[in-house]
C-alpha cells in the first residue's frame, strides 16, 4: 500500500512538472506575439499575401521615368513641379514638364526616384502651350516612357498620374482614375491682364492632379504616356478637374524645343488691337467710325516685315485671314499659329474705308 501511495505522489509531482513547463512555454509564445504586435486570439485567422496587380506592375515599371524638378531664381527656390522623361540618349536625359514650373528661373536640379539629383540644363519654353525640355547629364542607367497615340483615349478609360504633389517630400505619389473627357478647351491668359490669349486642347481626368504635379505623366493601362498633368479647377464646390496636354500636340512642340530653344511660329510684323477694345474718342482719334466694332486695328507694320511687302500699312485694319472673320487677338494667334514659315495666307484688310485683299507670304 505505502508503494502504491508513493507512486502517485511521484507520478504528481511529475505531471505537475510537465505541466508547469507547457504552461511557461506558452506564456512565452503569448509574449512574443505581443511584442512582435501579432494578434493573440486563437480564433482570428492569419496570412501572408504579396499584393500584385496590373496597375501596381504599371506603377512598378514608370515610376523610374517620373522625377522632380526645383527651380532657383537667385539661389533661392521658387517652385517645384514633376516631369516625364522621353528620350535617353548616350546618358543625356530629356525631360518634358510645363513652362510654368521653371518659368523665370536662372537653374534647375531634376531628382530622380532612385534617390539622385542632378543639375538640369532648360533647353527650351513654350508660354502659349505651357511646355518646357530639360536636359540632364546622368552616370546611371534611366529609362524613358514609350508615346502613346491620344487620339485613342477614350471617356472611361483608367489612367493613372504620377508626380511629386506638394513637393519632393511627396515624389513618386500615384492617383488613378478616368478619363473624364477629350477635347476639352481651356483659356490660357500669358500676360496675366485678364484677357485670354491662348486656348489649350486638354484631357479631362478626375484622378488627383494637384500642386506639384504639373509637369508629371499621364499613363494609360499599357503604360504608355498619353498626356502631360498641366491644370485643374480648384474650388470649394468642385472636386476631381484635372487637366493633361495630349502627348499628340506635347510631342511636336518637345521636338521643336530640343532642336531650336523655341517654337519656330510665323510672323505677319504688324502690332494689332481689337476694335470693340476701343472707346469712341480713341476711334475718333484714329479716324475710325465710332461705331465700327468688327476687326483689328493696326497699330504698328514692321519694316520688311510680310505684311509691309504687301502694302498694309499702320491706320488700315484687318478683317479676315483666308476666309476666317478675326475678331479678337487669340483668333489672330490661334489661325496664323496654323500656318508654317513660307505659306500663303490671304490678307483681307480695310484701308481708308476701302476693302482690300492681298496674299502675303509668311516668315
Amino acid at each position: 500500500m505505502k508503494r502504491f501511495v508513493a507512486f502517485i505522489l511521484v507520478a504528481l509531482i511529475g505531471w505537475n512538472a510537465l505541466l508547469s513547463i507547457q504552461l511557461y512555454q506558452i506564456k512565452q509564445d503569448r509574449n512574443t506575439l505581443v511584442e512582435t504586435g501579432e494578434n493573440v486570439d486563437p480564433n482570428v485567422q492569419h496570412a501572408s499575401v504579396e499584393i500584385t496587380s496590373d496597375i501596381t506592375k504599371l506603377v512598378e515599371k514608370s515610376e523610374n521615368s517620373v522625377v522632380t524638378i526645383s527651380s532657383y531664381r537667385d539661389d533661392r527656390l521658387q517652385g517645384t513641379g514633376s516631369g516625364a522623361i522621353y528620350k535617353v540618349k548616350d546618358k543625356v536625359v530629356y525631360i518634358i514638364t510645363n513652362n510654368h514650373v521653371v518659368e523665370k528661373a536662372q537653374t534647375a536640379t531634376v531628382a530622380f526616384a532612385n534617390g539622385k539629383s542632378e543639375k538640369a540644363e532648360i533647353v527650351g519654353t513654350d508660354v502659349l502651350t505651357d511646355l518646357a525640355v530639360l536636359k540632364v547629364n546622368v552616370d546611371f542607367e534611366a529609362k524613358a516612357f514609350v508615346a502613346g497615340d491620344s487620339s485613342l483615349c477614350k471617356k472611361g478609360e483608367y489612367v493613372i498620374a504620377m508626380g511629386s504633389p506638394l513637393g519632393i517630400e511627396y515624389q513618386g505619389s500615384v492617383s488613378g482614375g478616368l478619363i473624364s473627357g477629350l477635347n476639352r478647351r481651356m483659356e490660357l491668359d500669358t500676360d496675366n491682364d485678364g484677357v485670354s490669349d491662348w486656348d489649350l486642347n486638354v484631357i479631362q481626368t478626375d484622378a488627383a492632379i494637384n500642386p506639384g504635379n504639373s509637369g508629371g505623366p499621364l499613363i494609360n493601362m499599357a503604360g504608355e504616356l498619353i498626356g502631360i498633368n498641366s491644370m485643374k479647377i480648384s474650388a470649394e464646390e468642385v472636386e476631381g478637374f484635372g487637366f493633361a496636354l495630349p502627348i499628340n500636340e506635347v510631342m511636336p512642340i518637345v521636338s521643336q524645343l530640343e532642336n531650336n530653344g523655341r517654337v519656330v511660329r510665323p510672323i505677319l510684323g504688324i502690332s494689332i488691337t481689337p476694335l470693340y477694345g476701343l472707346t469712341a474718342l480713341e476711334k475718333f482719334y484714329y479716324g475710325i467710325n465710332t461705331t465700327q466694332e468688327e476687326g483689328l486695328y493696326i497699330v504698328k507694320v514692321a519694316s520688311h516685315s510680310p505684311a509691309a511687302k504687301a502694302g498694309i500699312r499702320e491706320g488700315d485694319i484687318l478683317l479676315k485671314l483666308d476666309d476666317k472673320e478675326i475678331q479678337t487677338m487669340k483668333q489672330f494667334r490661334q489661325y496664323l499659329y496654323t500656318k508654317k514659315v513660307g505659306d500663303e495666307i490671304v490678307i483681307t484688310y480695310e484701308h481708308h474705308g476701302k476693302t482690300k485683299e492681298k496674299t502675303v507670304i509668311l516668315e
